[in-house]
């Protein structure tokens, strides 16, 4: 497969109150779960060189000047050849089948949709060349002109977790996909 997923885990998950990428197997699990799909080519965007340590494989931390997680995406997409696709750290819900089904949705790029039927731009599958807005004052800004994609049967998988409510809120498919124990240690 001819595709770049980068995880995004360089945020520090003050909201959450524990860092999002270590938390349900964390950047760890996902890196599995890729590679169990083809995907060859996984870069972790790791945010400050401090947090480089925290990671194995090709990790990337935020070059200088980057103001942004758009500016991030914009910089980090320029400097690979092929089409990209970013995955989230927080993706809990993530498995196999969704990301499958979003690559094969996705074929010319796209912003997934989640169960609300809201844009998941942390989530998109951006084509080689894609021409960035300079001027994006935000992600959503940043790959506005990548049409929206349904997810049906899929759609909880791009679900963002941004605090313990957000937990709560799911437990139950956070319980189903990773086990009484995991669920503990993670809430």
């Amino acid at each position: 497969m001819t595709l770049t997923v980068f995880i995004l885990a360089g945020g520090e998950s003050l909201r959450m109150g524990q860092d999002k990428g270590m938390m349900f197997g964390g950047v760890s699990r996902l890196k599995k779960m890729l590679g169990a799909c083809g995907v060859s080519r996984i870069i972790i965007l790791c945010g400050a060189e401090e947090r480089s340590a925290l990671f194995q494989g090709d990790v990337w931390p935020d070059p200088p000047g980057v103001q942004g997680i758009h500016h991030l995406i914009s910089w980090a997409c320029r400097r690979v050849d092929s089409s990209c696709l970013l995955l989230p750290c927080d993706a809990f819900l993530m498995t196999e089948e969704a990301f499958q089904a979003l690559v094969e949705r996705t074929v010319i790029g796209g912003v997934p949709l989640d169960r609300n039927g809201r844009r998941q731009p942390l989530f998109a599958r951006i084509p080689q060349g894609y021409d960035f807005a300079e001027d994006a004052a935000s992600v959503g800004h940043l790959l506005e002109d990548l049409p929206s994609v349904q997810m049906e049967g899929f759609a909880s998988a791009f679900t963002n977790f941004n605090s313990a409510e957000d937990l709560r809120d799911h437990q139950q498919k956070l319980l189903s996909l990773h086990g009484e124990h995991v669920l503990q240690q993670s809430m």
